[in-house]
């Protein structure tokens, strides 16, 4: 599953954060097109929390209101609550134009300790949340809890609703391969949602989200199979074997490519001047002109995702020859080959069997063309 973009900084889950329903708060006899009042949707913990913010138009240099969609969250505030934990909104600075981003950022980080509190009046969950952020490497700024239902009383909550954990994920991407341009968007990040559905949490669900250039450098959404959650399990054994799976697919991939990187690069040193075409971004193709006994052809390699364990594919391309209105092609794949050979012994064994091969393809393009 892929990622959208990542929300403010006090906002581990993926996914943009979006303003709707803008109205305004002046009287419908005046003509304004004042917006002062909307709503925002954040992701949050794999789903979507809406918050509406409430401006004073006339009084500018108010400080919003807040109505949240969870009635137990700030329901009767005291003022040292929010002079302690959101210190922008209790002093509002209405000259900055980053203040209501301030003061978001900090309300998040108080509603993200507001959902843990209601862990206490579940054992299971409390355990799960315990357990995994003091017997394992994951932190508490690393984890976000959501009650589904967000509703007064916490045992209607948690029946009434799924219970979803958000944990992000501490893995190495910086020695992944690069990506096409356009596709290298945001920051490497891999985050884990597990799901526990009631009652009493029996059903668990994980779901693993990777950021765009994480997934595309992996293979994409399909490339890693998370593991099922065992029965039986909790979150702070299930969340490291997660981690280092994943750690063990980017591995194999920095491998892979650094394994393309040279065969590629054994290839064209040993056809010289004849290449056309070559992949210096992932090292997964390329394309020569050859000549051989006075015929000429295209040469087209490419690397399998899985290289070496699976052997490249080469098809040879007729310059004369067309069949049915395309170029006539042949895919040549019977030619020895071990994952184990350095690069350079399987381009030169390669490249042998190739050239034994052309007669065969030259007969078979001249016969493939109509009388």
């Amino acid at each position: 599953m892929s990622f959208l973009h990542f929300a403010p900084k006090s906002c581990i889950c993926a996914g943009s954060l979006k303003i709707d329903d803008v109205q305004s708060g002046r009287p419908t006899i005046e003509e304004s097109d004042c917006g002062d009042r909307f709503k925002l949707i954040i992701p949050y913990a794999g789903q979507s929390i809406t918050w509406e913010v409430v401006f004073n138009s006339v009084l500018l240099h108010f400080p919003p209101d807040f109505c949240f969609d969870d009635d137990t969250f700030l329901s009767d505030p005291e003022v040292g609550i929010i002079e302690e934990n959101v210190p922008s909104l209790a002093n509002w600075d209405s000259q900055d134009s980053k203040s209501l981003l301030y003061v978001i950022c900090e309300l998040l980080a108080l509603y993200r300790k507001h959902q843990v509190s209601l862990l206490s009046d579940y054992s299971r969950l409390q355990f799960e949340y315990s357990s995994l952020v003091y017997q394992t490497p994951v932190c508490e700024d690393d984890v976000e809890v959501l009650i589904g239902s967000r509703g007064t009383n916490i045992k209607s909550r948690l029946m009434g609703g799924a219970v979803n954990f958000l944990i992000r994920l501490k893995i190495d991407f910086s020695d992944l391969p690069p990506v096409p341009t356009g596709e290298d968007s945001g920051e490497c990040a891999a985050v884990l949602v597990v799901t526990f559905h009631p009652p009493e949490g029996s059903r668990i669900i994980p779901q693993l989200f990777l950021s765009p250039r994480v997934e595309k450098a992996l293979g994409g959404s399909s490339s890693f199979h998370l593991p099922p959650f065992p029965s039986g399990s909790c979150l702070m054994d299930y969340v490291p074997v997660v981690a280092e799976q994943l750690r063990d697919r980017v591995s194999a991939m920095c491998v892979t490519y650094e394994k393309k990187k040279e065969y590629l690069g054994a290839f064209c040193y040993r056809m010289g001047k004849a290449m056309l075409e070559f992949d210096a971004i992932s090292f997964s193709r390329a394309s020569f002109l050859l000549e051989c006994r006075d015929f000429y052809f295209l040469l087209h390699v490419s690397l399998p995702m899985h290289f070496p364990k699976e052997r490249p594919v080469f098809v040879l391309q007729s310059v004369y020859h067309s069949s049915y209105g395309k170029p006539f092609k042949s895919r040549y794949d019977d030619y020895p080959y071990s994952p184990r050979w350095d690069p350079s012994e399987m381009v030169e064994r390669a490249c042998t069997c190739i050239t034994s091969y052309v007669e065969v393809f030259q007969r078979n393009s001249i016969q493939s063309c109509p009388i």
